[in-house]
């Protein structure tokens, strides 16, 4: 379902309350009454909170559920963000950043390594300083007054920014800015990244793809009888999206002629509470496009989560948490923080025993640079796996993309001179990203297993 077709549904969603209660002016009913003849969808919300209705009408002598508990049954986006150690870089920051491009202006990305001991003194001043002589000189810069002045204005403004607004937090750094056409992005990372500063007619976004491509989004719904909270945790940061406030009608005493009736009520909202978060949740995980789900909450609609959720959420169901809904957003993200790193370990070690076992069997993986190098330039690799701080010089074709590891002048393939690379395993990553292959960056024992055979391989779509 489309962005604009959800946030239709929502919007309809938060006003059916109000419309079954007459309490909407006439063109808002008109509008409402207009889209429920035309959506399934919010029809059956419509029958259900009318059944929901219906059953907290009828006779109750205890138990009865506050005045205004209608009108704060769907109120559930609530926000409560504090202040993070880096930035979270969204699906949506990326696409909006893709879509960006200036014919005139230039549009400057810069990397930066920023941990602690990169911070001392003036380094960080100093590096910047000589990122912007490197890239004055470059023909690119100097083709035009217009571009050197532009480009002159935006290197004034990234070292004021430096001087007076950064907070001297993050591991790396990753700004862009183009004044003119309004731009300027700056993310912390957890991670450091290589210096560079380019400057082209888009933002160059490769190391930031190939972060995100690492790290990925576990979605965490919490559920108590009452509440549902929606937390997503990125690049070590936890981000909460979404708490639904379900008043719940209080459990009876126990005995009396009517307890079983209250029983009946009891269960009946709470499993409504619990389709509620789970509609909840697959809207987030749509929007977001997490890979990994984690529940927890309290045993009677946890029982009922494990029961209803959709088998698409069930397959990437790694584990429950022991938290509380009411616990701090630090106390959570330290649990799922413990299960995440966990289960990126096991991963690593599947992966690399994937790996050999294919690559030593004679099967569709190759280990080594030159190897793996080669079937990246062929288009062929489903899954690239490498040691973290494995590096090597190398080369590339301007021309036709090249990649090559060996010392040479020009290339094999079209005779065009080869453009030498600080770091050949880098763009091999990053070309494999562009071809839709999966990244296994190894930070765990696994690495071991894979330094003896080259530090780096791929398992491969085909052999050849």
């Amino acid at each position: 379902m489309a962005n604009e077709q959800l946030r239709e549904h929502e919007w309809v969603f938060e006003q059916l309350l109000r419309y079954l209660d007459g309490e909407l002016r006439d063109n808002e009913t008109a509008a409402i009454a207009a889209h429920l003849s035309q959506c399934d969808i919010c029809r059956r919300r419509l029958a259900e909170l009318r059944g929901v209705e219906q059953a907290f009408g009828r006779e109750l002598t205890r138990g009865e559920p506050a005045p205004e508990y209608r009108s704060r049954l769907l109120e559930r986006l609530r926000s409560d963000r504090g202040a993070r150690r880096y930035d979270l870089v969204t699906v949506a920051d990326l696409e909006a950043l893709a879509a960006f491009h200036s014919d005139v202006y230039p549009v400057i990305s810069l990397y930066l390594d920023v941990r602690p001991e990169e911070r001392q003194g003036e380094k960080v001043r100093a590096k910047l300083k000589h990122l912007i002589d490197e890239v004055k000189r470059h023909p690119v810069t100097r083709s035009t007054k217009q571009r050197r002045r532009a480009f002159q204005h935006e290197a004034e403004r990234l070292l004021a920014w430096f001087e007076s607004e950064y907070d001297r937090t993050g591991r790396g750094l990753a700004i862009f800015t183009a004044n003119e056409p309004g731009l300027w992005r700056s993310f912390r990372l957890p991670v450091p990244v290589r210096d560079r500063l380019i400057i082209a007619d888009r933002p160059y976004l490769r190391p930031l793809l190939t972060l995100v491509d690492e790290f990925e989004r576990y979605l965490l719904l919490l559920v108590d009888k009452q509440t549902a909270r929606l937390f997503v945790v990125y690049l070590g940061e936890i981000e909460e999206y979404t708490e639904l406030m379900d008043e719940l009608v209080p459990r009876p005493k126990a005995g009396g002629w009517s307890a079983e009736k209250y029983q009946r009520h009891h269960g009946m909202h709470v499993l409504w509470h619990v389709k509620h978060a789970i509609e909840a949740t697959e809207r987030l995980w749509m929007r977001e496009r997490c890979q990994w789900l984690l529940i927890g909450g309290t045993e009677e609609p946890l029982a009922e989560l494990r029961r209803l959720l959709p088998k698409a959420l069930h397959e990437c169901l790694v584990g429950e948490i022991a938290v509380s809904g009411q616990d701090a957003a630090d106390a959570i993200l330290a649990r799922v923080l413990a299960v995440e790193q966990a289960i990126e370990r096991r991963v690593e070690a599947e992966r690399v025993a994937a790996l050999l076992e294919a690559a030593l069997g004679r099967g569709p993986g190759v280990l080594g640079l030159e190897r793996t190098i080669e079937a990246v330039v062929e288009g062929r690799v489903q899954l690239l796996v490498m040691e973290e701080d494995f590096r090597q010089p190398g080369w590339e074709c301007p021309h036709c993309q090249y990649l090559g590891a060996s010392e040479m002048v020009r290339c094999p393939l079209c005779d065009t001179a080869l453009d030498p690379q600080i770091d050949i395993v880098e763009r091999t990553a990053e070309r494999g990203l562009d071809q839709r292959a999966t990244l296994e960056v190894l930070r765990g024992e696994a690495r071991q297993a894979l330094a003896a055979y080259g530090h780096i391989g791929a398992l491969l779509r085909y052999v050849l």
